[in-house]
């Protein structure tokens, strides 16, 4: 029988960063449980380490996670519901994504499948792995959108959430916390995205709007933060209309857009923007930028790009993202790659 637990243990950002440090040089199975000690086990900051706002999708790295307002491909409902509202070909995507030089994973899969009038659906399975295989996040998302008419489109989600240990490991059986070591929760998004005037879209989504406990301990409460973002996204093409440069320089803005976002997560601010040109119909390239204010302030650098391949009346996208980090964590970097199937 475990020991009952009865004064929790508190860590903060430093000691999880000294952690990090000793833990260079050693093993990479004693780095994992350090960092899952310090981060997810232990520490009162398990509301925010678990199913943490890192994104889904190259594409919306690459624009520097500000997605809200745009959201129009298979990743949309991971940022927006209602973006799936505006889709109008059955859209397919999976993506894989590496956190902390490796040792984090995150893959994903998505589909979006247009019903007309009457709306459209989507579906998407995340998960969220270390190497050793001891901690897991699962997240299962049903969502429906529909332009109300061509300017409005709102959209919701409803959201499974899971988390699972490894019950064999010797950390898990010996450490009193673990009243359980899995749980499960529900919860709700909803959004809506406007287009007041050509080329402007404008995006509000509210993220986990029921309170989801996934405490895998009974004298502890971990509710999966709300999330809210607002934003725009502006397409360059009344500008190239207007422009008087020649047609290299008009199809060029033809192809770009800008986009803007602000989230609010437990009271922390992020400030996020992006552009997007597609130098062709096949080649785009990228770029971001983000800030965090809060607690512990870091600020990010994102790039990437895609391939589009037509083949008939299909085509295939293949993204790239990548992200450079500050602040505590400014050794490690995020590396996403995603296909996109548009049929």
């Amino acid at each position: 029988m475990k020991p009952t637990l009865t004064k929790r243990k508190n860590v903060n950002l430093e000691a999880i960063k000294n952690a990090m440090i000793y833990t260079k040089g050693h093993n990479k199975l004693r780095q994992i449980r350090h960092l899952l000690l310090f981060i997810v086990m232990l520490s009162p900051l398990t509301t925010y380490a678990a199913f943490n706002d890192i994104g889904v999708g190259a594409r919306p790295l690459g624009l520097g996670g500000a997605f809200v307002a745009l959201a129009d491909d298979s990743n949309a409902a991971n940022y927006n519901a209602a973006g799936i509202g505006y889709i109008d070909k059955i859209q397919v995507g999976a993506t894989t994504a590496q956190r902390f030089n490796g040792l984090i994973t995150y893959n994903s899969i998505n589909a979006v499948i247009p019903f007309g009038k009457i709306g459209s659906i989507g579906a998407s399975f995340g998960l969220l792995a270390e190497d050793s295989e001891i901690y897991q996040e699962q997240t299962v998302r049903v969502s429906y959108g529909n332009a109300l008419f061509k300017q409005l489109a709102v959209g919701a989600n409803l959201k499974f959430f899971g988390i699972s240990f490894d019950e064999t490991n010797e950390f898990i059986l010996e450490n009193p916390y673990f009243e359980r070591t899995s749980n499960s929760a529900v919860s709700f998004d909803f959004g809506v995205i406007a287009k007041p005037i050509q080329s402007l879209s404008i995006g509000v989504s509210v993220e986990n709007a029921i309170p989801a406990n996934i405490s895998i301990a009974d004298i502890d409460t971990s509710t999966v933060p709300l999330n809210i973002r607002a934003g725009l996204a502006y397409r360059l093409e009344s500008i190239a209309e207007m422009s008087a440069q020649g047609a290299a320089v008009s199809n060029l803005l033809k192809g770009s857009l800008g986009t803007f976002e602000v989230a609010n997560r437990n009271g922390e601010i992020y400030i996020r923007t992006g552009i997007e040109v597609w130098i062709n119909k096949s080649i785009a390239v990228r770029g971001g930028y983000g800030l965090k204010n809060g607690s512990d302030s870091a600020t990010t650098l994102n790039f990437g790009g895609s391939a589009k391949i037509p083949i008939s009346s299909t085509a295939i996208q293949l993204d790239y993202g990548f992200q450079l980090l500050s602040g505590d964590f400014q050794n490690n970097t995020t590396q996403r790659f995603s296909i996109n199937l548009i049929l």
